[in-house]
């Protein structure tokens, strides 16, 4: 059965990743890793199924003077599909060119498929690149189990019933947290936010990012990715509740903890620290994973680090500033702090937007989706990940999956900004603390792990 049609305007934090892959691309690719090949007709067929059941997967974004920033359907038009024969040293190449290919302007539909198979031994990924304005990771992930579950099952002829368009994210904010009718709150809130961001004093320049100019014609997307065993994901995911920290505020912190001791100071240092939020649980109703939808904001914070900064208090740091910041409701506030609430939202606001965005503090993202359910119908699939290339502003974003009990870090750069070198030593040092963390050794990281 058909999917609803979709027809209405962006809402501020679709309108923000809009803007911000004009800016620089913000293509989300995720991408399952499994033994053995895949029949290119049950793929394409399973789109098509995927397809039907996803109402912003037969939609277009429009932007004119008078309608302003729109979704609107685009039905008929189908996924396309890229099969490549690659091998074990090449397929990561061709994810690394998804994330750097933007989707044109007006183009439908606002994803496309990608299938990688080689020999010696027969492996394959498949990777699913959709435009972040239409999804987050949560959603993303259950797109690409989706399809899986489709091919594997061979149910193509037989999609789900169709499901109604989710609402935008804006529409479910709960009463306290709807901004734009609490004009006098909200800018205390924002007063406090931005105070809150120098609590620590000056976030200075990250001494790697290459020139001045933020500048998107240079762009080289790259990713280096380590896995955490299942043994050591167990032992860590216990410690941190031993510690009444997380497992996203370990990550953060040795992410943190890995910044600050290759810049090699010695000295008391403020770091900034970004991390998309799932914001589904802070909505009324609730919002589901399916069907697609973006239900995810932003939070930022600065630390502060020194030479005898401890993991696990950082850690614990990192938890009691994202439960602050989501209490006070920053999390329903940042998007709309880029002027993104007017109705229609103009052509002319882009540069606005971009300058404002582009004067961001240099910083560094953790990206953690969390556990990614297994798809039981395929056994051979043994990763599911994601990557997405760092803003100009950011020198590096760690897009973290939990799969089959494995920690996968994917460690996103831009090697048109900073050194390979650097990427590489940043992606050691954390797999190195986490490992030293959860009791394991350490030992040498590989671009593919």
């Amino acid at each position: 059965m058909q999917a609803d049609r979709i027809d209405r305007p962006l809402d501020p934090g679709e309108a923000f990743f809009f803007l911000a892959d004009r800016s620089s691309c913000m293509n989300f690719v995720l991408f399952a890793e499994r033994r053995g090949h895949i029949d290119a007709e049950r793929i394409r067929a399973g789109l098509v199924a995927l397809q039907q059941e996803n109402p912003l997967l037969q939609a277009r974004i429009t932007w004119t003077a008078a309608a302003g920033l729109r979704f609107q359907s685009a039905p008929g038009l189908p996924i396309a599909l890229e099969c490549r024969q690659t091998s074990l040293d090449g397929w990561q190449a061709w994810i690394e060119h998804e994330l750097g290919h933007p989707f044109e302007s007006n183009e439908a539909p606002l994803l496309r498929c990608q299938y990688l198979h080689w020999s010696s031994p027969d492996r394959s990924v498949l990777a699913l690149t959709f435009h972040h304005a239409i999804g987050d990771g949560r959603s993303g992930a259950e797109l690409l189990r989706r399809l899986l579950e489709i091919i594997a099952a061979d149910a193509a002829s037989s999609p789900r019933a169709a499901i109604a368009a989710l609402p935008p994210m804006y529409e479910v904010f709960p009463p306290r947290f709807r901004w734009s009718e609490q004009a006098d709150t909200a800018d205390q809130v924002a007063d406090q936010m931005m105070a809150d961001y120098k609590r620590h004093g000056r976030v200075g320049r990250l001494p790697w990012l290459a020139g001045t100019a933020l500048s998107a014609t240079t762009r080289a997307p790259r990713f280096i990715r380590f896995i955490v065993p299942p043994e050591a994901t167990t032992r860590l995911l216990a410690l941190s509740r031993r510690h009444h920290a997380s497992l996203h505020g370990v990550l953060c912190a040795a992410q943190l903890l890995a910044q600050y001791h290759l810049q090699a100071s010695g000295q008391k240092e403020a770091l900034f620290l970004s991390c998309p939020v799932d914001m589904r649980p802070y909505l009324e109703p609730v919002q589901p994973s399916t069907p697609t939808g973006l239900y995810v904001t932003l939070i930022s914070a600065s630390f502060a680090l020194e030479p005898n900064t401890d993991l696990w208090e950082l850690a614990r740091e990192v938890v009691r500033q994202t439960r602050l910041q989501l209490a006070r409701g920053e999390g329903h506030l940042f998007f709309s702090l880029y002027g993104l609430e007017e109705t229609p939202l103009a052509p002319d606001s882009e540069a606005r937007f971009i300058k404002a965005l582009l004067a961001s503090m240099n910083h560094t993202m953790v990206s953690n989706i969390g556990r990614v359910a297994t798809v039981e119908i395929d056994p051979a699939v043994d990763a599911i990940s994601f990557a997405l290339c760092p803003m100009p502003y950011q020198l590096l974003f760690s897009a973290v999956s939990t799969y089959r009990d494995s920690l996968i870090v994917n460690l996103n750069f831009d090697a048109g900004r900073i050194e390979e070198q650097v990427a590489t030593a940043l992606a050691a040092a954390m797999r190195d603390i986490l490992l030293a963390a959860s009791g394991a050794g350490a030992g040498p990281i590989d671009a593919i792990a």
